[in-house]
């Protein structure tokens, strides 16, 4: 099959943070439906060449709420054809952003019918957490360290100054069902929301 001039190929000299996580693999197409690039091994398509998307036939999609919130409208009235997708949803939350709701999970599902994974980037496109394959948290990169400070999730990575992240959440250091070692994120949400949880309840 004739790939679109104009994509991006897999960057040998790829490096861990920025590569897409399980489920993906280099064997899996994958197109990020962003103009932006945040992984070197998926192919890039903003959203004036989702048309192209039929050709390309990919089994990953990877972007923000944003862009697949509105390429799944596409999908919904039957403007694209996305049933190439098989494997996963990938959707970057940038540090300072809202994480997915449970209700665009289920519009995510309802379009592509695949598991929805979350992704944590900072500024920079860095991949600093993904959700766990069986949705048990977040599990942080090995490169990315996470503390809580007043209730804010705070990160250090790849040698850079610690950062905030905008994010309330705990860190879990128990073991993971899913088997995966190390620390976990839990109870992930913007931090003005469980602000204004916290000021709701203190006044009633």
């Amino acid at each position: 099959m004739r790939i679109p001039v104009g994509i991006r190929r897999f960057r040998r000299n790829s490096t861990e943070h920025r590569r897409l996580p399980f489920p993906a693999s280099r064997n899996s197409r994958a197109v990020q439906v962003t103009g932006a690039t945040f992984f070197d091994d998926v192919a890039t398509f903003p959203c004036e060449r989702w048309r192209e998307l039929e050709i390309y036939r990919p089994r990953v999609l990877v972007g923000p709420a944003t862009e697949l919130q509105r390429l799944a409208e596409l999908v919904e009235i039957g403007t694209v054809d996305m049933s190439s997708v098989d494997c996963a949803v990938f959707v970057l939350t940038a540090c300072g952003g809202k994480p997915v709701s449970d209700v665009l999970r289920v519009v995510f599902w309802q379009a592509f019918g695949v598991p929805v994974y979350e992704l944590l980037v900072d500024g920079e496109g860095i991949l600093l957490a993904r959700e766990c394959e069986l949705q048990e948290g977040w599990h942080p990169q090995p490169y990315a360290t996470f503390s809580v400070t007043d209730n804010e999730l705070i990160v250090q990575a790849l040698r850079k100054k610690a950062r905030r992240t905008g994010l309330a959440g705990n860190i879990e250091t128990a073991a993971c069902p899913c088997g995966r070692p190390g620390a976990r994120l839990l109870d992930i949400e913007a931090l003005a929301s469980r602000e204004a949880q916290r000021e709701l309840a203190a006044t009633a």
